[in-house]
């Protein structure tokens, strides 16, 4: 279980980092703002769901609990917004951290919180 926990840390460090690269406007040509969305950001997003999974399903916990679908919809709304500031030069700024970030920020405040 503390492997897991690891990877999911690992996973979500992976997310953070590759979202904030990519919507953050830093001047950076879009080939590698690109790459840091598919390469970070997006792989990060996959080895946190599979780790946090894992760690839900040992813990006995159900897969439709609110703050496990909750996270799941607010990690999704967080990673288009990343796609969306890689899809074309100029829209990493503002709205596009805001739509990335804040859910990002939620969905890990789901995981810590546990509601319902």
């Amino acid at each position: 279980m503390l492997w897991l926990r690891l990877l999911k840390l690992l996973g979500v460090g992976l997310l953070f980092a590759g979202t904030l690269s990519v919507v953050l406007p830093f001047d950076m040509p879009l080939l590698t703002r690109r790459k840091l969305a598919f390469g970070i950001a997006v792989p990060g997003l996959f080895v946190s769901w599979g780790a946090g999974l894992a760690i839900a399903m040992l813990a006995g916990h159900s897969l439709l609990s609110t703050w496990i679908l909750g996270s799941f919809a607010l990690s999704i709304l967080s990673v288009q917004g990343v796609m969306y500031a890689a899809a074309r030069e100029g829209r990493a700024g503002l709205g596009a951290s805001v739509v990335a970030i804040v859910p990002l920020i939620l969905t890990v405040a789901l995981m810590v919180w546990r509601p319902a």
